[in-house]
């Protein structure tokens, strides 16, 4: 994470001090703009933010910045992203800031620019600001925590190879495992392969997998299947919510080790958030798992998205206080 710091500018602010929070993630991005008080002004979203060291990764980050914030401001009735300058904004990007920092520099003007991980603004915006731990189980999985001394504590997030249990990618190719299992013979008819072939429309399940090696299916198109995946366990395909209890499991373990990490003896807070979330099977297994593990643990709903918590972050540094009748018009307008 490191700040910006915009001087002499001659670019003009439109009206009161502007405050902007941007959540960069592998499916989307969405920017919120809002005024010192808490108002929302305007909402944006722009294409995913991701794998910017990839080819065509920077223009793809640089679409998503420009058209996210851009929507906003337009929804807001505020001059263009070229035209403004904020008090602060807070980027929180899936990744953190490798690669991303020059390029959003480039687009967004501000006073006191931060792009960083997108672990923090999701924690911020679930405990509106207070220490706690925060599992995000989306495209990918990481759990995130800070105390009330400011230590952080982090554990999984490594990507799609060596970590991400829990996530909608992770989720997806046990799925697709299983149904080469089933199309093999090791796994009695569970209707797995079908479950598969039918969400992607192919006829055989090796011309999906050779066209997953081949790149013509992208990580976040397989990813997609999580959701078919957790209805079919909710309609009582038992083998798919094994897998799912699996990976709640494993997120709950991996609370357990940043509590123990952030040396959390009493009561504190633990907010899912994420697609893997909006599911009912992966709320209801974590919860079981982390009542076992973890008996402190508290789960919690999030109060804010990670948009309003980078929003949120983004007050900080511009030397807002989160106090009440903040929260209270966030509230109003979330």
């Amino acid at each position: 994470m490191r700040i910006k710091e915009l001087k002499n500018s001659n670019t003009k602010n439109s009206g009161s001090a502007l405050f902007l929070g941007i959540d960069g993630g592998q499916s989307h991005t969405e920017a919120v703009v809002a005024d010192a008080d808490g108002n929302i002004l305007g909402r944006g979203f722009g294409g995913a933010s991701n794998h910017a060291e990839q080819p065509g990764g920077r223009a793809r980050l640089r679409s998503a910045i420009a058209v996210s914030v851009g929507a906003a401001l337009a929804n807001a009735g505020l001059p263009p992203v070229e035209e403004t300058v904020f008090r602060a904004a807070h980027c929180g990007m899936t990744g953190g800031a490798d690669y991303k920092e020059e390029i959003i520099g480039a687009i967004l003007k501000a006073e006191n620019l931060v792009v960083g991980h997108d672990a923090p603004t999701a924690l911020c915006g679930a405990t509106g600001g207070e220490a706690g731990v925060v599992v995000i189980a989306g495209t990918g999985s990481i759990v995130y925590g800070e105390n009330a001394a400011g230590e952080t504590a982090r554990v999984g997030g490594l990507g799609y190879l060596f970590s991400d249990e829990g996530s909608g990618f992770w989720l997806a190719v046990e799925t697709v495992k299983l149904a080469v299992r089933e199309h093999d013979g090791l796994l009695a008819p569970r209707g797995l392969q079908q479950l598969v072939l039918d969400f992607f429309g192919y006829p055989a399940i090796d011309r999906l997998t050779s066209d997953y090696y081949n790149e013509k299916i992208s990580r976040d198109r397989l990813a997609s299947l999580a959701k078919a995946a957790q209805e079919a366990a909710a309609s009582g395909n038992e083998t798919i919510a094994a897998k799912i209890e699996s990976g709640a499991r494993i997120l709950a373990e991996n609370v357990l080790a940043a509590a123990g990490r952030l040396r959390f003896a009493e009561r504190f807070p633990v907010a899912g958030v994420g697609g893997m979330f909006r599911g009912e099977l992966t709320k209801r297994f974590f919860r079981a798992h982390l009542s076992r593990v973890a008996p402190h643990a508290v789960p919690i709903e999030p109060h804010f998205n990670p948009a309003i918590g980078a929003l949120l972050l983004s007050y900080r540094q511009g030397g807002i206080a989160l106090r009440e009748n903040l929260f209270a018009n966030l509230e109003k307008s979330k």
